[in-house]
């Protein structure tokens, strides 16, 4: 039985760290809430039988996020992306943009192991790759992170 008895409990302490990961990986609020909101109905029923819920409930984040990016690479990319306040008054802005324009792997890579704090293996499940993959994927997602913020 995990530490989290209910969805309730689960939502209240993982929530907004869900949201962030997912706003940084769709660079879209309503994306974003929409993302963690699927994902938490996916694991709610199933809360009680899942040993650690919080990486599964970061796993269903990641590929609903996945998945609303390969809809949007069909569709036309989003005209008018909705930003954080915060992100706006700290001026990150610019580097919301740089982030947005990485290819997904890269930022999901680049996501998961600076906002996330997690080990490549871990991010190499998430992404169903291995791990000198993730790291080729960190490194080349910096690069042009360096490039487009200079």
């Amino acid at each position: 039985m995990s530490e989290w008895g209910t969805t309730s409990e689960l939502y209240r302490a993982s929530y907004r760290s869900m949201l962030r990961v997912a706003f940084s990986l769709t660079g879209d609020t309503a994306a974003a809430e929409d993302a963690v909101h699927d994902a938490f109905c996916a694991v709610g029923p199933r809360i009680g039988t899942i040993d650690d819920p919080l990486p599964y409930l970061r796993v269903a984040v990641v590929n609903r996020c996945r998945s609303m990016h390969r809809k949007a690479e069909r569709a036309q990319r989003h005209a008018a992306a909705q930003r954080f306040d915060d992100v706006d008054s700290h001026g990150l802005a610019d580097f919301a943009d740089a982030l947005d324009r990485l290819t997904f792997p890269q930022r999901t890579a680049i996501v998961l192991r600076y906002q996330c704090d997690l080990a490549d293996d871990e991010i190499a499940d998430i992404l169903t790759c291995r791990p000198a993959t993730v790291r080729s994927h960190v490194r080349r997602g910096l690069t042009h992170l360096r490039k487009d913020l200079s």
